[in-house]
């Protein structure tokens, strides 16, 4: 029997459980969890995520070759604690914390050295929580981020990519540091703009008439904002420095936005600028993402760049938006120069 322990049966917990047991990649699987929640543990178990409860985390990762913590960030240090004395000789300890720099730190000071941390991040979820909300198929096509510690053996390091591959996602491997960096800016930074402006909104004295025309736009916007506060609260303090730069970065792009749309003079700008982020916000939407290699020996369609850019109707309603302003602007020296004869 392998036995594979799940620290945290809320949603990623659970799901981890239930899509090992969907995928039947283990033979002889026994999954434990270990839970401080009775109500998550009972519930874990009754929907099939866990086949055995142990309140203790050290009783449920005693027999373990694999053991998962799935806990919010600042829980981990003490998880690692609790369980340090307990775990297997050659077993392997994994997380899916949002946050890596400080975790590895901790896995040096307190995973025993005849055991493997390796750290996992799995880019999925959702602002539900709770092993309610969790699904087997909750990993399919994500990117599971694997941080391995400096003495984690090979073998560690290829358990955790097969856990991640037999849940659907895709291992893809990283220093401590860089994933911080990178995802302080595609998870934090979103977590964290979400936040405000729902609180900017949600504080204004109009709220009350506000949430009544509040729709779809405002809604997908501060989606995020419904993070569980505990998550939330780990990130920001864990990865502080990180938010902080790629925020400092936000407010200079929407100082620049701002900029441009009191910019009467430069609507053609405005709407170029609005424009390409449009369609390259499609692109990604449609699956365009990593690295893109342009071969600049090839040659230009015809027409314009604009139209190469952007594409024929676009690239006609900037042509007019010239237009007019090249007719304001001879309209305006037309008048300066009436002034100045009378």
């Amino acid at each position: 029997m392998t036995t594979v322990t799940i620290i945290g049966t809320g949603l990623l917990g659970a799901s981890i459980g239930l899509g090992l047991k969907a995928s039947r990649k283990i033979p002889d699987l026994e999954v434990v969890g270990s839970d401080r929640s009775p109500d998550h543990l009972r519930t874990a178990r009754s929907m099939g995520a866990i086949d055995r409860a142990e309140a203790d985390p050290a009783k449920a990762v005693r027999g373990a070759a694999l053991v998962i913590l799935a806990v919010p960030v600042l829980g981990l240090y003490d998880v690692m604690e609790d369980i340090a004395e307990a775990l297997e000789p050659g077993a392997v300890v994994t997380d899916t914390g949002s946050t890596k720099t400080d975790v590895l730190r901790w896995a040096r000071e307190l995973i025993p050295s005849e055991t493997s941390f390796v750290g996992g991040h799995p880019m999925a979820g959702k602002t539900d929580s709770g092993p309610s909300a969790a699904s087997a198929d909750l990993f399919e096509h994500a990117q599971w981020i694997i941080v391995p510690a400096v003495n984690a053996s090979e073998g560690a390091v290829k358990a955790v990519a097969g856990l991640a591959e037999s849940l659907g996602a895709t291992p893809r491997y990283m220093d401590a540091e860089e994933h911080d960096a990178y995802v302080a800016a595609v998870s934090h930074l979103p977590l964290m703009a979400s936040t405000a402006l729902f609180r900017l909104t949600r504080d204004s004295e109009a709220w009350p008439e506000l949430s009544l025309l509040a729709a779809g736009g405002f809604k997908d916007t501060t989606r995020v904002a419904g993070t569980h506060p505990d998550m939330a609260h780990d990130i920001a303090v864990t990865n502080r420095t990180q938010i902080i730069h790629w925020l400092e970065r936000y407010r200079e792009a929407l100082r620049t936005l701002q900029e441009q749309i009191a910019d009467v003079e430069d609507e053609e700008g405005l709407y170029r600028y609005l424009a390409q982020t449009s369609m390259e916000h499609e692109a990604f939407m449609t699956g365009q993402v990593g690295r893109v290699e342009v071969d600049q020996k090839g040659e230009m369609p015809e027409g314009g760049m604009d139209d190469f850019i952007f594409g024929s109707y676009i690239a006609e309603r900037m042509r007019e938006m010239t237009k007019r302003s090249e007719e304001r602007m001879a309209a305006r020296e037309r008048e300066e120069r009436m002034r100045r004869e009378h």
